[in-house]
């Protein structure tokens, strides 16, 4: 009996490293692979050009992934995909690696995809840290927020140029649990919610907006305006630049607020020197020339045109202040200087030189000349900013012009740096934070859909703004969503809006696309023709905010299948007005 139990005891000693792998759902470690049948270990493939990406057998039997380079390739990665079926805030990537030769750069990757086929939700590679030469064996781990509308999740080891790498040993964390023993939990989706739970929960968690007129519609937004109390910043965005209906609410919720909350600050996604200069001039010249210089196209409409008719008329009134909160590359220095005026300062007039003359041969077609006079221009904004705090000559004024041209200027620096280039979305979420911190003014944003969503839409694109600013400001970073399903809409036909400072192209019209029933709108529909919808009593309602579907964001030119997102609309605002049917914008130069 004793020989018996001593047999059994070293059979379980032998078969429990199999029992412990097979208890794996993902080959991470590489060592499901058989040498003499496959070329790389189960589930592996290839990204990248080179040919030689393989698994190897190391001599105590372990298996590892191996990359190596060629003269025809620029880079390889042995990648591995994984169901994004899990929730939580931070994914973890981590993994070993050893590298012969290595010329260029060695590292991990991690890119997270969604539902829409267009690009990553998320992605970070070490390829910017340059990881060179021959080492053995070291860990190395890499980071990202975890989207909640994620659908795969990618993992892999990268080579480029030239040299050998060896991977093994790549764990995928969630908010610190390996992903190996974390409970996976199905994605919840409109087409296969519930849908009578689906319209109870609406109807339940929304409150009809009376359109009938203008005091129906002001009176309708009452317990809107009392759910925000008295919130630092307050985003009211839009799911197109060009919807009338958009900017009729706005306006009346902006002046409520400003009247009745003590808001006394509102931010537009425009440039922001083109507004100072607006502002300057605003009791001096007619407003549609003001608009026609310092406003986006899309922005020149009647719509637009009637709150600045009230903001010009009420501005002392109330003390309020209008910004912008986007780059503007063309009067950055004609601002600065009309606010120093005449300077007796020898030093500061030689920094000021330098500049103009700087900016003055930034407009080249040469790519390295412009990162080359572009990264001396955010060198001498520095320098600017540096003198005038040694030397207590700054204002609070000025401080702001210039940590709105640094941020114009700053990736030519991260350029040079090698630091990680920032997003549009993340340079106005710090324009917006650094109005919010250094001013006692409670805040109003006018923003896309896209920008001031609290979780992020696409990486390095659009969502980040909202996600920041969120992340900094907690509750106090209160979000208002506006969405429709049909109707028309305004657009033009420029793809790149910044791209020069001419604000001249023409506004179109067009009508919007029809949408299936997979679309947040077309659920929203069901409930009615207008209405406000509190989002956390839409949670409760429905026990989950995870629910995703798609819903369009169209920006400033004509919908296409680029401008279909898929989301966990819940989770993206604190708010959602919906308006069944609306109209397009109506311009002011025809």
């Amino acid at each position: 009996m004793k020989l018996l139990k001593q047999k059994l005891y070293f059979l379980i000693l032998l078969i429990l490293p199999l029992i412990v792998e097979s208890q794996n759902k993902y080959n991470l470690d590489f060592n499901d692979f058989k040498q003499e049948e496959q070329k790389m270990p189960t589930g592996w493939f290839k990204w990248g050009n080179f040919e030689n990406l393989t698994g190897e057998k190391f001599s105590d039997g372990n298996s590892v992934g191996k990359v190596v380079s060629d003269k025809n390739g620029t880079f390889g990665c042995i990648t591995y995909r994984i169901p994004a079926n899990y929730v939580g805030d931070t994914i973890v990537l981590s993994g070993r690696i050893k590298y012969e030769n290595v010329k260029d750069y060695v590292g991990l990757v991690m890119r997270i995809d969604g539902h829409s086929k267009k690009g990553s939700l998320a992605f970070k590679s070490m390829q910017n840290q340059k990881i060179r030469g021959t080492s053995d064996w070291r860990e190395y781990a890499i980071k990202l927020p975890f989207p909640s509308n994620a659908k795969d999740i990618y993992v892999g080891g990268i080579l480029g140029k030239k040299g050998i790498a060896w991977f093994d040993d790549f764990k995928v964390s969630i908010d610190g649990i390996d992903i190996q023993k974390l409970e996976e939990t199905k994605r919840l989706t409109l087409e296969d919610y519930n849908s009578d739970k689906l319209e109870s929960a609406l109807s339940k968690s929304s409150r009809k907006l009376d359109f009938s007129n203008e005091e129906t519609l002001r009176n309708s937004l009452g317990p809107l305006i009392e759910k925000i109390g008295e919130k630092k910043i307050v985003a009211i965005g839009e799911s197109t630049h060009g919807t009338s209906e958009f900017y009729r609410l706005r306006e009346i919720i902006t002046k409520r607020l400003i009247k009745e909350k003590g808001y006394r600050l509102v931010v537009l996604e425009n440039p922001y020197d083109d507004i100072e200069i607006l502002n300057k001039d605003l009791l001096k010249s007619p407003l549609d020339s003001l608009m026609h210089k310092h406003l986006f196209s899309i922005y020149q409409t009647q719509e637009m045109k009637s709150f600045l008719q009230w903001y010009k008329d009420n501005k002392s009134i109330y003390n309020i202040e209008f910004k912008g909160c986007d780059d503007s590359y063309w009067v950055f220095y004609e601002l600065l200087k009309e606010n120093f005026n005449s300077v007796n300062d020898n030093v500061l007039n030689k920094l000021l030189k330098e500049l103009k003359s700087n900016i003055e041969k930034s407009s080249t077609d040469k790519l390295k000349k412009e990162h080359k006079v572009n990264n001396s221009i955010c060198n001498n904004i520095l320098d600017i900013e540096n003198y005038l705090e040694s030397t207590k000559k700054t204002t609070k004024s000025i401080r702001e012009i210039l940590f709105n041209g640094k941020n114009t200027y700053i990736n030519y620096l991260n350029i040079k740096n090698q630091k990680p280039v920032q997003s549009r979305d993340e340079i106005m979420a710090d324009r917006i934070s650094f109005l919010a911190k250094n001013s006692d003014s409670k805040i109003i944003v006018w923003a896309h859909n896209a920008h001031i969503s609290n979780e992020i839409i696409t990486d390095n694109e659009i969502g980040i703004m909202g996600r920041d600013l969120k992340k900094e400001f907690g509750s106090d970073y209160y979000t208002i969503g506006l969405t429709t399903l049909k109707g028309s809409y305004a657009y033009i036909d420029e793809k790149f809006i910044n791209g020069d400072h001419l604000y001249t192209e023409k506004l179109k019209t067009e009508l919007f696309q029809p949408v299936n029933s997979l679309f947040w709108e077309k659920k929203l529909s069901q409930n009615g023709n207008s209405f406000v919808m509190d989002m956390s009593d839409l949670k409760n309602q429905l026990t989950t905010n995870e629910i995703i579907g798609a819903t369009r964001l169209i920006g400033y030119s004509k919908e296409s299948k680029e401008d279909i997102y898929y989301l966990p609309l819940i989770k993206n605002f604190d708010m959602m007005i919906f308006i069944e049917e609306t109209n397009s914008t109506k311009p002011i130069f025809e």
